[in-house]
């Protein structure tokens, strides 16, 4: 038997690929059967697979599995004949043959190994953003489900709604013109970030089993502070910011104008250390694409309430608003052209700037009529998953898409660990020509050798 002992130590190391075993392929799903569903995580964001698939009925959640009881208590409740799991490794080995697939929705560190395993078990695994803590893992979690033939999708909810798919017809209809700059940014972080320090232990609860928390994680003291929402801004656990944020903000131009991999990223931000983020940053990515003036495109990424100076026809007030004013954008995307600025969120939202201007455009009928493929359920990504699972087809939010998005994102954190500094990336080797320490980085696997405790 394939142990898991020997599973771990299949990855000791970032520059080795993992082989999985075929533990099972799964069994063939029809548009007839239903869908057996594991939820891993079911407090937190967890919440909403439930709440998609509840009154779904191709979908049966065949297992609940949490680390946490007192966070899984709603679902718990709901559903008390559903068997309960703290380990996702034992639920996979006791109910593999009533288990079709898998949804993830943990810590960002734990995104990698539970999705890996549940691929090796040939299930179909549907993970929320982003993909997965580190670089590395986001390319070979992309690996291992091609070589899987599993159906996987990235929780990404604006990936199946308008946004970018409008943005792209308008910009292959001739509206927006050459792309000059495309600005993000956010309010987040809303949880603690900078020069944090290492909490002091507390009594864990006894709703909780922490060592199962950390689970890959290096050993650190049970705190409040860290979980159950905090740890988001914890270098072990989270990826700040740009991994809350940025898979959604980044996805809107990523997928309109197919912008691949920066050719150069520079960041700079507040302090920081080796347990936490930084509070606020900056990000300048440059592509080298077509559809840029030039051949080039300017990203920028602004968070923990900084902003940019100034961006082609927005007012200043816009850009620096009232806090207290309904329409605060607190959140924003605007994507610059040579003819149109268009304003964007991560939804349905797509819209020329001023808006007097898209009155005008809209009485004058210069918008084209849709010929993006939309998605099977609008701004639903679990269902949309659900049922490409059901009809034996990749969604369009698949890992293979996911993979270089959340490659994307993190690059802006990676990053500023060599601030203000022009960093040549190829994706191709995952490296920066001019920069050790984030390549590292980027190559970076937590070492899978260490006792995993259960």
């Amino acid at each position: 038997m394939f142990t898991r002992r020997k599973f771990l130590k299949a990855s000791a190391s970032a520059g080795v690929l993992m082989v999985l075993p075929k533990w099972s392929i799964g069994r063939e799903i029809g548009p007839n059967d239903k869908l057996n569903v594991a939820v891993v995580g079911v407090g937190g964001r967890g919440a909403a697979a439930i709440d998609a698939f509840r009154n779904f009925d191709k979908v049966r959640f065949a297992a609940f599995c949490d680390v946490d009881d007192a966070m899984a208590a709603s679902a718990y409740n709901e559903f008390p004949d559903v068997p309960r799991f703290r380990d996702y490794r034992v639920m996979l080995d006791k109910l593999d043959k009533e288990i079709d697939a898998v949804t993830v929705a943990t810590p960002d560190h734990m995104h990698y190994p539970i999705s890996a395993w549940a691929i090796a078990k040939g299930k179909h695994v549907y993970c929320e953003k982003p993909l997965t803590r580190t670089i590395w893992e986001a390319n070979e979690l992309d690996r291992l489900a091609k070589e899987a033939g599993v159906i996987t999708e990235m929780g990404n909810q604006g990936h199946a709604c308008e946004s970018w798919r409008v943005l792209k017809e308008w910009y292959e209809a001739g509206i927006i013109g050459e792309i000059e700059d495309i600005f993000f940014w956010t309010n987040r972080p809303i949880w603690p970030q900078g020069q944090l320090q290492v909490p002091p232990a507390q009594p864990v609860p006894a709703t909780l089993d922490w060592p199962l928390w950390l689970g890959v994680a290096p050993f650190q003291a049970y705190n409040e502070a860290i979980a159950p929402f905090n740890w988001r801004g914890l270098r072990n656990y989270g990826t700040g910011a740009a991994g809350d944020m940025g898979c959604h903000f980044m996805d809107i131009p990523y997928s309109a104008f197919d912008l691949g991999f920066p050719k150069t990223v520079r960041a700079n931000s507040t302090p920081f250390n080796d347990y936490s983020w930084p509070a606020d940053s900056t990000t300048l990515m440059v592509f080298e694409n077509a559809r840029g003036v030039g051949g080039k495109i300017g990203m920028h990424w602004y968070d923990g309430g900084r902003r940019p100076k100034s961006v082609k026809r927005v007012s200043q007030d816009l850009i620096d608003p009232d806090p207290y004013d309904p329409w605060n954008r607190a959140n924003c995307i605007y994507v610059v052209g040579t003819k149109e600025t268009v304003l964007c969120d991560v939804g349905n939202i797509c819209m020329i700037h001023p808006r007097e201007r898209m009155v005008e455009m809209t009485k004058n009928d210069a918008f084209p009529k849709p010929s993006v493929p939309r998605s099977v359920s609008p701004c639903n990504t679990h269902m949309e998953w659900a049922l490409c699972c059901l009809e034996g087809k990749q969604p369009p939010g698949n890992f293979s898409y996911a993979a270089p998005l959340t490659e994307v994102a993190l690059l802006s954190i990676v990053s500023l660990l060599d601030p203000d500094k022009d960093l040549e990336y190829n994706p191709e080797s995952l490296s920066f020509k001019n920069s050790e320490v984030c390549t590292r980085a980027v190559k970076s696997l937590y070492d899978y050798n260490k006792e995993y405790l259960p």
